[in-house]
């Protein structure tokens, strides 16, 4: 009776699980295309084993952060099985399985799609038997359900230790509780830590540019701990800002629509800044990644046969579209669930002398702050490192890719303008429905 009450509300809450579902599925196509890049790389000289692990430490936190949104979505109801009188650790355990059964199709579907995606450049080349075919699946998606096992095994152990401390009232108002800091002042460390290590970060740019070719490699062999932690910094201080502020009670907050504005962004905004942080890493990787693409693409670039250069620059610019839509549809669907929470609050709204209109415009700043915050410190890292490193290949590369640097960027930059207004108007669409009154009239 538990578990077919359990599958009866996951089906009622399948919005909440799609973005399970499609974060899952993508990101692990994308460990099963670069495990098949990793399995022939040796051959075609191209090594990214890293990538797999840098997708998996990604999606750790994301699926953490997923678990952690459907626990609040799903609390009463497990607050109400636990006053039936099921025990907590059935509970947890019907819980988890439920979640790693939806995780194993997630596992089946993204093995598939990834693989298809690689065979799509890679067998149709003659130069490859399609015998490889069969061993190429198979060890490449021995690989990636490893990789699956370890994420889910973390997320699952840190899920439980979260249902195990839960109390029946805590789940009962585990939905609506907001993060809150005793000490509102600690995000001035942040920005300290944030200022330290984006200078760092600048400094192993500038060795790169200004140093010999023979000592390059040792700041870029260190230069990946500095950024990471200056964009976690960056935004653990951006919204500590913001929740400061917003405890500071100061008059201009009150103006217009800041107070609803500033507490939407404030409500949880300790996940919202790990999160924006995770993302705008992934935006930095879609940008390495059509950048170093599209110049192995480039017929002056000649360090590599036609074929393989081919294959590697398509294989680089499909992880970057993949990491867009990744990007782009979490964020979406994130603020298509919050507009559809928050549609009582908008009859409230309604009542204050709100009209619909002024509602959808809030609603579309929401979904352009959401959408535009993880940009934010990428965009500061692209102003200051691409000029310097676009006179360094000036230097290194034929006179024909002059500027190439800032050409590849405009076009990425081209990219993100068409995505972001593509699923802007999605949100946009999507979420109409829920702005409309209770009697069902028409937005006016």
């Amino acid at each position: 009776m538990y578990l077919k009450l359990s599958i009866r509300n996951a089906r009622r809450s399948f919005i909440n699980y799609l973005l399970y579902v499609v974060t899952m599925t993508v990101l692990l196509a994308v460990i099963e295309v670069s495990n098949c890049i990793a399995i022939i790389g040796e051959s075609a000289g191209f090594q990214v084993i890293s990538l797999p692990l840098l997708i998996a430490a990604i999606q750790i936190v994301l699926v953490g952060f997923i678990d952690t949104f459907m626990l609040k979505q799903r609390a009463k109801e497990f607050a109400s099985y636990l006053l039936l009188g099921m025990e907590k650790k059935r509970l947890t355990r019907l819980f988890l399985c439920e979640v790693l059964l939806i995780g194993f199709c997630c596992c089946m579907a993204g093995t598939t799609v990834g693989f298809s995606i690689y065979g799509f450049w890679y067998f149709r080349e003659p130069l490859h038997e399609i015998k490889h075919c069969g061993f190429l699946y198979g060890k490449s998606m021995f690989y990636t359900f490893l990789f699956f096992g370890f994420i889910e095994t973390v997320c699952s152990f840190r899920l439980k230790q979260r249902l195990d401390k839960l109390q029946i009232r805590e789940l009962m108002y585990e939905r609506n509780r907001n993060q809150g800091v005793k000490n509102t002042g600690n995000y001035k460390k942040w920005g300290v830590i944030f200022c330290l290590c984006f200078v760092c970060f600048l400094g192993c740019v500038c060795s790169i540019v200004f140093l010999p070719g023979i000592y390059i490699v040792y700041p870029v062999s260190v230069m990946a701990v500095p950024l990471l932690i200056s964009v976690f910094a960056f935004y653990k201080w951006v919204f500590g800002c913001f929740y400061a502020h917003r405890r500071m009670k100061s008059v201009r907050i009150y103006q217009k629509d800041r107070l609803y504005i500033m507490a939407n962004i404030t409500s949880n905004f300790k996940t919202a800044a790990v999160v924006n942080a995770v993302f705008c890493i992934c935006f930095l990787f879609s940008g390495c990644s059509f950048v170093t693409g599209r110049l192995m693409l480039q017929p002056e670039f000649q360090l590599f046969d036609t074929a393989e250069r081919q294959w590697m620059g398509t294989a680089q610019i499909s992880i970057c579209i993949v990491f867009l839509v990744i990007y782009f549809s979490i964020l979406s669907l994130q603020q298509m669930m919050e507009v559809r929470q928050n549609s009582k609050n908008n009859q409230i709204m309604r009542c204050m002398g709100k009209s619909d209109q002024q509602i959808a415009g809030l609603v579309h700043q929401q979904t352009a702050m959401k959408l535009t915050l993880p940009m934010i410190m990428a965009f500061l890292i692209l102003l200051f490192c691409v000029p310097l490193l676009n006179g360094k290949m000036n230097a290194v590369l034929p006179v024909s890719l002059r500027h190439i640097l800032l050409k590849l960027t405009g076009e990425f930059g081209a990219c993100i303008v068409v995505f972001y207004f593509c699923y802007f108007g999605i949100v946009s669409a999507v979420s109409r429905r829920y702005l409309y009154p209770s009697d069902g009239r028409p937005l006016k």
